[in-house]
């Protein structure tokens, strides 16, 4: 990825370094083959993403609801003996509870950094970034469909709807502006959005592995996701469940749904499975 005349910008993808697999497979074609395993299962753990995955995208993410009917089905989830349900999200925790409002989940928000016992390094990581903000804030102003977030100790640069001549400069904008915080700090590309993390920030891999190294016995691992986040954690599970929601694309997800109406669907079927 071009950042200028001859010079190059690495962006990293925290897991997503080649091709998974190519040929993505639609979940429900395969139900036998989830059914066994769910029936061999002596507990699961169940890792949710939020935005595009329980819930469609939105232009911007302060449009965004749960459905009731969701929200009933991940609460009866929650309360069964059997499972650990988990909420993982590129949202902060904090928000990401106001939104799910599932009591016995545990929630993980900015992408597995931010978790129950807080954020590491959170003042110094705003001092570090807030500098970059500003200036993407001036730099960005104007062009339709652009947008930059603040998230405390990260920010995000939003071009949901943007036109591709805008997502160009968008992209050269962002690439110029990170050339010189690339040795402190992380770049992230999501679906229509550039994240600004602290360095120390590992992705979603690590934070599934982490909650799993918490149980005292072996679960079986289910993990749903749209995103390119998503794709550290599908690599973290090769053993698991692994499903990624959206249009047939490369990914390490063995299984994939549509929209977060067939991932209801398969939470349904889940739950009439272990009853």
């Amino acid at each position: 990825m071009t950042g200028g005349p001859g010079r190059k910008v690495k962006v990293r993808n925290f897991g997503l370094q080649s091709a998974g697999n190519p040929k993505s497979r639609h979940l429900f074609d395969h139900w036998a083959q989830v059914q066994r395993r769910l029936s061999k299962a002596n507990y699961l753990a169940l890792f949710l993403d939020f935005d595009g995955t329980i819930t469609p995208l939105r232009p911007k993410p302060s449009a965004v609801k749960l459905a009731a009917s969701y929200r009933e089905v991940l609460r009866r989830l929650a309360r069964h003996p059997m499972i650990t349900l988990c909420f993982i999200s590129g949202r902060r925790r904090a928000k990401l509870q106001k939104l799910v409002k599932v009591r016995g989940a545990i929630y993980v928000g900015l992408h597995g950094w931010e978790r129950e016992t807080g954020t590491r390094s959170a003042m110094g990581a705003r001092g570090l970034l807030a500098p970059a903000r500003a200036a993407l804030v001036e730099r960005l102003a104007g062009l339709p469909h652009v947008w930059v977030g603040d998230k405390g100790p990260c920010f995000d640069v939003h071009y949901h709807g943007a036109s591709e001549a805008t997502v160009r400069k968008v992209r050269a904008i962002v690439l110029s502006v990170f050339r010189a915080l690339k040795r402190k700090a992380r770049l992230l590309k999501g679906r229509d959005v550039w994240e600004f993390l602290p360095r120390e920030f590992k992705g979603k891999g690590v934070a599934v592995r982490a909650v799993i190294a918490g149980f005292p016995y072996p679960v079986l691992p289910i993990y749903i996701g749209d995103d390119i986040t998503d794709e550290a954690a599908f690599r973290a599970l090769p053993n698991g469940i692994t499903v990624r929601v959206g249009k047939p694309r490369r990914t390490r997800a063995r299984f994939e749904v549509r929209n977060p109406d067939e991932v209801f669907s398969f939470l349904e079927k889940v739950e009439a499975e272990i009853a």
